[in-house]
C-alpha cells in the first residue's frame, strides 16, 4: 500500500466514524445551505449529521463533510481548521449582506 491509499483509508475510516443522519426532515447544512438531497438519483432529505462549532449547534451534509476530510487528508486538527475557517467566512458574508 502506497501513502496516497493510506491516506485515502484515513479519510474513509474518518467518514465511517461519523454519525449522520438519513431521512431528517427540513435537513440544512450551515455550510452550503443545501436543503436538498443533490444526487439526482435521490429522492430524499440531505443526508446531515450535527456538530457543535464555537458553541452553536450546526449541521453539515455528508457532501460538504467529505469535501472538507479531502482538504484535510484525514487529520482532525486540520478539519476542524477548515470547518472553523469556511464558517466564520459565510458568517462574514452573510453580515455584511453578500450571501
Amino acid at each position: 500500500m502506497d501513502h496516497k491509499d493510506q491516506t485515502i483509508n484515513k479519510i474513509k475510516n474518518t467518514m465511517i466514524n461519523e454519525s449522520f443522519e438519513y431521512n431528517r426532515k427540513g435537513a440544512f447544512c450551515n455550510f452550503c445551505s443545501r436543503k436538498k438531497n443533490p444526487h439526482p438519483d435521490f429522492d430524499e432529505p440531505l443526508i446531515v449529521r450535527d456538530l457543535k462549532l464555537n458553541n452553536k449547534n450546526l449541521s453539515i451534509c455528508i457532501n460538504c463533510h467529505h469535501e472538507m476530510l479531502e482538504q484535510s487528508n484525514g487529520d482532525k486538527n486540520i478539519f476542524d481548521k477548515i470547518l472553523s475557517n469556511k464558517y466564520n467566512l459565510i458568517y462574514l458574508l452573510r453580515k455584511t449582506g453578500v450571501l
